[in-house]
């Protein structure tokens, strides 16, 4: 996925998470967060790298959720 501003901000929506929190969960502060949801920033590799890993796993929990994926 291509994390641009409207993706993160999405992903934070649907995580139900403050900036602040948000920031907490990968390691950056809620300025950071802040400034990538306006644009004025861009994610390096490493951030990239734990929204794709927080992506699939909220991927794997609709698909348990859902009964998806069970034996």
């Amino acid at each position: 996925m291509e994390w641009n501003l409207e993706n993160i901000k999405n992903l934070r929506a649907e995580m139900k998470l403050s900036q602040a929190a948000f920031g907490e969960r990968l390691g950056v502060t809620r300025n950071y967060i802040y400034y990538l949801e306006r644009g004025e920033r861009k994610p390096n590799k490493t951030l990239m790298l734990l929204l794709d890993c927080i992506e699939r796993e909220r991927k794997r929990e609709r698909k348990v959720k859902h009964g998806k994926g069970n034996l």
